[in-house]
């Protein structure tokens, strides 16, 4: 999926929008090993509008601008990998680094599409560089503003 990367870039000052990747452990056969990466994006609830059907509605629709974002990353993760979203939780996020606004989260998932299980190469890392610099392109800034 394309996205305007203006378009998203005002979005996500407007909005604090930030990410975090890190790796996604899972133990097997009694060894831990990274199978992939987990994604975080977040995105400010906006101050001010008391719970009601309208901050449902806008924090449905500031995780469906989410959702776009990360499914933006799929042509940079190409057809060997897989992105898995969570289901939307409307529940708020309070981190600290963002002194406990409430967020938004989606979460997502990034492994390989065939075997779960095969443990990552030691330059998978430098795989992720590209959705980084994806992310970053539109606007959003690493874990937050």
């Amino acid at each position: 999926m394309t996205i305007d990367a203006a378009v998203t870039s005002e979005w996500a000052r407007q909005n604090k929008a930030a990410w975090e990747i890190e790796p996604l452990q899972e133990l097997h056969k009694g060894e831990t090993m990274q199978v992939g990466f987990e994604l975080d994006l977040y995105a400010r609830i906006p101050a001010g509008l008391p719970p009601s059907d309208e901050r449902q509605a806008a924090i449905l629709a500031l995780w469906d601008r989410l959702r776009d974002v990360a499914e933006s990353l799929l042509p940079l993760i190409g057809e060997k990998a897989r992105l898995d979203v969570e289901p939307f939780d409307a529940a708020g996020r309070l981190r600290p680094e963002t002194q406990f606004a409430p967020e938004v989260l989606l979460k997502a998932r990034l492994f390989q599409a065939q075997d779960y299980f095969q443990p990552l190469s030691v330059g998978a890392r430098e795989g992720v560089k590209p959705l980084e610099d994806h992310l970053r392109d539109l606007g959003l800034r690493q874990r937050c503003w």
